[in-house]
């Protein structure tokens, strides 16, 4: 086990030392939050303030942050710059690295959760009674886990690290105008509202509000339960179907 500490407190001091993991999940959602509670501060939505239905939303856009842009693009530059096929070489199984990113991945979004909301709840007076923070835990844990899935699935298919960041973007940004996470699919078009609830980020996004704002899992529960775990499988088993130890040459 101590390799497997040492390779996860190895991945973690990579992660802390790349300028735009910084940026994209700890100045971004901040940036994000400040802006929403100005222009949109006033609004409800379903029922609840929109600060209280939009801070579940930048935690989710947060993760899928991580996971999807920070992931792919980590692992994509491990491959190319030849980590992968130093550590294939070493007595360290495959399955450590596999264990210590995702374990790394998991901390460091509860740590940008717990950040996100403690800014929302300081600055904006946002808060969640305790049992429903408990009942939201094991859906941002599934959403970590969707995240990093898609990410890997991303890395593994892209020929090289400027393809997994541009899809890497491009999907994540089209999921967050129209995933719900900040902006209500309600206030749609019907046929994009019909698009985004078939959208990893919208069976996350929800499953994580749902106990934040009603204690529950919400009246899609079970369709965005299925849809999250069907999206982690497809996209897990690609990731290591396609998973290359070595950059394409």
């Amino acid at each position: 086990m101590k390799r497997f500490f040492i390779l996860s407190k190895a991945l973690m001091l990579s992660y802390a030392r790349e300028p735009m993991v910084i940026f994209w999940n700890l100045v971004f959602p901040v940036f994000l939050l400040v802006i929403y509670r100005f222009v949109f501060g006033g609004m409800d939505v379903d029922g609840a303030t929109f600060m209280q239905w939009v801070v579940p939303g930048v935690v989710v856009l947060n993760i899928l942050s991580f996971g999807m842009l920070g992931g792919s693009a980590f692992m994509t530059n491990m491959r190319a710059t030849g980590v992968l096929w130093r550590l294939k070489a070493t007595p360290t199984p495959a399955a450590y690295l596999v264990g210590a990113f995702m374990i790394v991945n998991v901390v460091m979004c509860l740590a940008q959760t717990a950040l996100v909301m403690g800014f929302a709840a300081i600055a904006f007076g946002w808060s969640v009674p305790f049992d429903r923070l408990i009942l939201s835990l094991p859906m941002i844990l599934l959403a970590v886990i969707v995240s990093v899935a898609l990410g890997q699935c991303i890395s593994s298919l892209s020929p090289g690290q400027n393809i997994a960041i541009a899809v890497g973007q491009l999907l994540y940004f089209v999921q967050l105008f129209i995933a719900g996470l900040v902006i209500p699919v309600t206030d749609m078009p019907e046929w994009l509202q019909r698009a985004a609830r078939l959208l990893p980020a919208y069976a996350i996004g929800d499953l994580v509000r749902a106990p934040l704002i009603t204690g529950d899992l919400g009246g899609d529960g079970a369709r965005n339960l299925a849809l999250a775990i069907g999206y982690t499988l497809a996209a897990g088993i690609l990731a290591v179907r396609f998973f290359r130890w070595q950059g394409s040459r």
